[in-house]
């Protein structure tokens, strides 16, 4: 299999450290390089047209703006290039980033703070098939699956949007239904996590860095 990486970092000596480091180090060879999502997209495909789509996507998640540009990111190419495994490497270390980055489709997280071995890590395994955690972020991320597990499809969704600061208003404007919905799922949501407040769901299970 090819060792090809495509690379978006919006910070330009992060993103040339990267692909430096892995090109020396991991022996991969770089396939292409953005600071932004959309860009990122019009390359990968080019690339793919080209008979040339990297073997693997690197990506931070706060692309500019906030988390969502890299979540949205993730769920294209999950949908446009299967083939393509994803890593994700992001200063966001947090139980539910990390959550969501993975059933957005990467196959890989590693936390900025983690050695840099980390990265040439996460390359070996995703493209030996394998998926592959940072140990730092592996005991948030469990705690944060034990809670959610018995969470209905729509409690999922709802506090994904309350941990992203959405107030009940728009959350029920974004899922399409009621706003006294919203608020009775998150009366649920209160009842089985324990918390009975927004700040302790955001304290505890926060798509932010913790």
């Amino acid at each position: 299999m090819k060792k090809t990486f495509f690379l978006v970092e919006d910070h330009s000596l992060m993103r040339q450290g990267i692909s430096n480091y892995l090109c020396t180090e991991g022996d991969y060879g770089c396939a292409g390089c953005t600071d932004n999502a959309q860009e990122a997209l019009a390359m990968l495909e080019q690339l793919a047209a080209q008979g040339e789509a990297p073997a693997v996507l690197i990506t931070d998640l706060n692309l500019g703006t906030d988390t969502e540009d890299g979540i949205r990111l993730l769920r294209i190419c999950r949908e446009r290039y299967p083939d393509i495994k994803v890593i994700v490497y992001s200063m966001y270390a947090s139980a539910g980033v990390v959550n969501l980055s993975l059933e957005a489709g990467a196959s890989a997280y590693v936390s900025k703070a983690d050695d840099e071995r980390e990265l040439v890590k996460a390359m070996g395994k995703v493209l030996a098939g394998e998926s592959y955690l940072a140990r730092s972020v592996v005991p948030k991320l469990l705690t944060y699956q034990n809670i959610v597990e018995g969470f209905s499809r729509r409690e999922k969704e709802i506090l994904t949007l309350v941990l992203q600061g959405l107030p009940n208003k728009q959350i029920a404007e974004r899922l399409g239904i009621h706003k006294r919905a919203v608020e009775n799922y998150i009366s649920r949501i209160y009842d089985k996590t324990g918390f009975s407040t927004r700040a302790e769901l955001v304290d505890q299970l926060s798509l932010e860095e913790l």
